[in-house]
């Protein structure tokens, strides 16, 4: 970081420390930029705490242009996961048991390891499921977002990423015709390179728009009854139907989502849309039932007009965008961080960003 007059400025500003922002921190920080990340809230605190955490690369759903992107992602995770935990000294609980996946009549997954699986292998798996149709596996892994955010905050911290939180970012600053830094209602931050990961808020900063919007997710989390004389974990594996996923923490905690709903930035949980969720759950693993409502929240994904993320340098030089990943934040947060770190510190992406230009919407 550099001192003119004695102001504090910075090689690079970050608005929004959830996971896209902070994993991006820590490689800008690695390539010797300083770096500030500003959250109007808490980091990790919005769509990355309220996530899921399934590193769904087997997803027929995926968009084909997300594709290669979310392979390598997956790929690279567990170092991804390796490298936050020994920096920090947290656990991101990365789980690589692999997942139970029903689709709809007509899908199948493509992804290499994938299989269907006979009604004596689906037992083996996973005694506890009751499902009345074709089953597969999946070789995909899972990791708690709450941990993963914890380890990046502080992974981000012991690398020397400064913060500033509880601070909305108003507006981009431009000088000269190239961004010169950020504007919050109580000061003002200097940076030659800016980057709005700012999620479903992103939008919301001027003096371009980024086109995202929230997309309200409810999710509820459940823990087993004491006494219930169960012995190990209900589930094992992270279950996907149609209707519900159901996703186990290492902590025999359990997690049943999502919602997708157009809902403005509305963060309400409805009882009765919780209820529904644990009534799906308990269908399909009936031994559920040993089960209690331990929490339910609602969280809001950054989503777009084309379901893409928007990646790249803006119209103005020095102004980049790294948000509108929808349901895939997580997953895509390590291959983001890299990819981005390279175009902001002018070398060629290793991976095509083209379709996912915020010049697209010009």
């Amino acid at each position: 970081m550099l001192y003119n007059r004695w102001v504090k400025t910075w090689d690079a500003v970050i608005i929004g420390g959830g996971v896209i922002g902070l994993s991006l921190a820590l490689r800008l920080q690695d390539q010797h930029l300083s770096t500030l990340v500003i959250d109007k809230r808490e980091p990790a605190g919005e769509a990355t705490h309220a996530a899921g955490g399934m590193i769904a690369s087997c997803d027929p759903h995926t968009p084909k242009e997300l594709q290669a992107l979310v392979e390598v992602s997956a790929h690279i995770y567990p170092e991804f996961v390796r490298e936050v935990e020994l920096e920090s000294g947290e656990s991101a609980d990365l789980r690589d048991l692999g997942a139970i996946a029903i689709f709809p009549a007509g899908e199948t997954p493509t992804c290499a390891g994938a299989r269907l699986l006979t009604a004596a292998e689906l037992t083996r798996l996973e005694p506890s499921l009751r499902l009345a149709t074709d089953a597969w596996y999946l070789p995909e892994r899972c990791v708690d977002p709450r941990g993963l955010g914890r380890a990046l905050v502080k992974a981000a911290k012991n690398r020397g990423v400064d913060f500033v939180t509880g601070s909305a970012v108003l507006e981009v600053l431009s000088s000269n015709g190239c961004a010169s830094g950020v504007r919050t209602a109580h000061a003002t931050y200097t940076a030659a390179i800016v980057v709005n990961a700012a999620g479903a808020w992103a939008s919301q900063i001027p003096p371009i728009s980024l086109p995202t919007r929230p997309v309200k997710g409810q999710m509820v989390c459940v823990i087993p009854l004491a006494g219930t004389g169960h012995e190990g974990p209900l589930v094992r594996h992270v279950v996907r139907t149609p209707d519900i996923y159901i996703i186990p923490r290492s902590d025999g905690r359990i997690l049943l989502g999502a919602t997708v709903e157009e809902a403005g930035f509305d963060k309400q949980v409805d009882p009765e849309t919780i209820q529904r969720l644990y009534r799906e759950g308990k269908r399909v693993a009936p031994v559920l039932e040993a089960t209690r409502i331990h929490e339910a929240w609602a969280g809001l994904r950054p989503g777009t007009p084309d379901n893409l993320p928007i990646l790249g340098e803006t119209a103005l030089p020095g102004y980049f965008a790294a948000t509108g990943h929808y349901r895939d934040g997580i997953m895509l947060a390590p291959i983001t961080a890299n990819l981005m770190t390279q175009l902001i510190t002018g070398h060629q992406p290793e991976m095509d960003l083209a379709a996912f230009s915020p010049l697209r919407f010009s």
